[in-house]
């Protein structure tokens, strides 16, 4: 259809649509290389076009060439019809490159450009975001403020402003945020989960248990609802249930967690996500002393980088104890199998990767790194320490409290060869 309509000789308002509805359609049945290839064309007919420059991003985005797609959505915003979506996607684009500064900037740009107060919730949601993962609440809370205002039923900017009052202490304020989104949007998974997060902070234990429960009824697959909930469970007194059935709920649950994010593909899952969730597994077991499935769930996490400085903390203390003074060594070590373990990239023999490790001396960093390797990784799998120096990359290390000895974190990541 879109290629019965094309003529070379339409007028330029009528080209620009024709172009980018022919370059997303293209996009939606994944046929990128053809995307890339007529956004490319139409950028070099219509260099000054903002619609163009920002359909020729997108689909460099799409094939994660983010460089390029900062540069077409920069020069989108040079067009003289350039609005906010520009501005967000450039912003996105950026937050992705670790340019977090300038990625607010964008965000807070695409809010003032928009011709309709609060009708842009992509950038309120992403700086939102932003500024509460860098422990930024009150200005966040003011994002979300600022939108309801325009918008005061929108219920995901709702659970959102939930969650940072929540996280202010502002229990009640939060509670009320998440009632109102669960009137609008009865089940409403997320709502569910943060109101159970706020009243189980509250005290409110009980009505936090009937909350996470309506969660993961709202999103049974949910890897974090789960893991959760069956915390909750494995510490939970048995009420008209025998201890066994609860337990065997709980544990149902928690391992459920962790199978759906072991078999989820890799580019459809964040790794600090998957790490919370480890984290949590690993904690309820660890604490109502199943010490041995602790181990096997941090083993499993340590295979994929998903291990957590708590988790080799507490591990650390249980097989090494404290000592009042210890260095930080840096270990880089190679690790090398015949036959790659399913939990690798296909078709590689191994990896280098550097080991952050306390120690009393390098001997003792040598051992613990080939001890952690030996435990986290499968049978069969050889380890050979290449360099030990002291000093950890970036790591301000207080020496002057006991610490716990062994690997604490990862001084670089997994360089796979084949």
């Amino acid at each position: 259809m879109l290629r019965s309509s094309w003529e070379p000789e339409l007028p330029a308002e009528d080209l620009i649509p024709l172009y980018c509805m022919w370059i997303r359609a293209l996009c939606d049945t994944g046929d990128l290389h053809h995307a890339i290839t007529l956004a490319r064309r139409a950028a070099d007919e219509l260099p000054d076009e903002a619609d163009i420059l920002i359909a020729l991003g997108n689909v460099h985005d799409l094939r994660g060439e983010l460089v390029e797609a900062r540069d077409a959505f920069r020069e989108a915003i040079l067009c003289e019809d350039a609005g906010p979506l520009a501005h967000y996607n450039l912003g996105a684009v950026l937050e992705r490159l670790d340019e977090e500064e300038e990625a607010e900037s964008c965000y807070r740009t695409a809010l003032e450009v928009e011709d309709e107060p609060g009708a842009m919730y992509e950038a309120t949601a992403a700086l939102g975001a932003l500024l509460r993962r860098n422990g930024r609440l009150e200005e966040a809370a003011g994002v979300y403020e600022s939108y309801l205002d325009e918008d005061p039923i929108n219920v995901d900017i709702l659970v959102e402003h939930g969650i940072c009052l929540s996280d202010l202490d502002e229990f009640e304020l939060a509670v009320e945020r998440f009632e109102l989104a669960l009137t609008l949007e009865a089940v409403h998974a997320g709502a569910w989960y943060n109101l159970a997060i706020t009243l189980y902070r509250m005290g409110q234990h009980e009505e936090a248990l009937s909350a996470m429960e309506n969660a993961l009824r709202a999103d049974p697959e949910s890897p974090l609802t789960l893991a959760v909930l069956g915390s909750w469970y494995l510490a939970r007194t048995p009420d008209g249930r025998t201890r066994e059935a609860l337990l065997d709920d709980a544990l149902s649950m928690l391992y459920r967690a962790l199978d759906l994010l072991t078999e989820a593909a890799p580019d459809k899952l964040s790794g600090s996500y998957a790490s919370l969730v480890f984290e949590e597994v690993f904690e309820a077991l660890w604490q109502r002393d199943f010490k041995n499935e602790a181990r096997e769930v941090a083993r499993r996490a340590g295979q994929r980088d998903w291990i957590t400085a708590h988790v080799l903390n507490t591990l650390n203390e249980a097989d090494h104890g404290e000592a009042p003074q210890v260095t930080a060594f840096t270990v880089t070590a190679r690790v090398e199998a015949g036959e790659a373990p399913e939990y690798w990239p296909q078709d590689v023999q191994g990896y280098t990767r550097g080991l952050t490790v306390l120690a009393t001396d390098e001997d003792e960093a040598k051992r613990y790194s080939i001890e952690f390797l030996r435990t986290m990784e499968a049978p069969g799998v050889q380890f050979e320490i290449e360099t030990v120096r002291p000093g950890a990359a970036e790591e301000p290390w207080d020496m002057v409290r006991p610490r716990a000895r062994g690997v604490v974190g990862f001084a670089s990541g997994r360089s796979y060869f084949r």
